[in-house]
């Protein structure tokens, strides 16, 4: 719990806020690449 908390604390930075947001976009779009690649075409 308490590394969750420090992680919290590090995001209200504009680094951390700027990093959070890099982390956030890649995972979105990493997820529609491996979910529209399962699609038939």
């Amino acid at each position: 719990m308490g590394m969750i908390l420090d992680l919290v604390e590090k995001m209200r930075s504009p680094v951390g806020i700027t990093v959070t947001l890099a982390i956030v976009a890649a995972g979105v779009f990493f997820v529609r690449w491996v979910f529209n690649d399962q699609e038939p075409k």
